[in-house]
């Protein structure tokens, strides 16, 4: 497997396990996802309450991990409202921050990947879906890797 489906892969398991709380009605707390040079992936959970310090909490442990590691690759998950300027089909979204350790030489290196959602019940049924609309990719300078 490249060294680009592994990075794939990872994001498409952020989505995944975003989508399963969505689906369960749990709250969709911050967490990210580091993808080692052997290409096994490692999950930080949230420590904190709060959405917005978990989120920050993570950034920083990122930044650590990294220093620290082999890490090829991270993702950052969370819930957002898509900026409207995105024209997103739903202002509710998943939003993947990903950097890659190969691309650190770069100006513009990082991506933001918003993931818009909308959620239903189907008549008769109890449990949540999840309709993924295409995902929207952002360019934007490292912060983890660029620290």
């Amino acid at each position: 497997m490249t060294d680009e489906e592994k990075l794939f892969e990872m994001v498409e398991r952020c989505v995944a396990d975003a989508v399963i709380a969505l689906e369960n009605d749990r709250p969709l707390l911050p967490f990210a996802k580091l993808l080692a040079q052997n290409g096994t992936v490692r999950d930080l959970a949230c420590e904190c309450a709060e959405e917005k310090q978990c989120y920050e909490h993570l950034l920083e442990r990122l930044k650590g991990e990294v220093k620290m590691e082999d890490v090829d690759a991270i993702a950052l998950v969370a819930r957002v409202t898509i900026p409207e300027q995105y024209s997103a089909p739903s202002p509710q979204g998943i939003r993947i921050h990903v950097e890659e350790r190969a691309q650190a030489h770069k100006k513009i290196s990082a991506r933001l990947l918003y993931v818009p959602y909308d959620l239903f019940v189907a008549d008769g049924e109890e449990k949540r879906s999840v309709m993924l609309h295409n995902p929207i990719a952002i360019g934007m300078p490292m912060e983890v890797y660029g620290s």
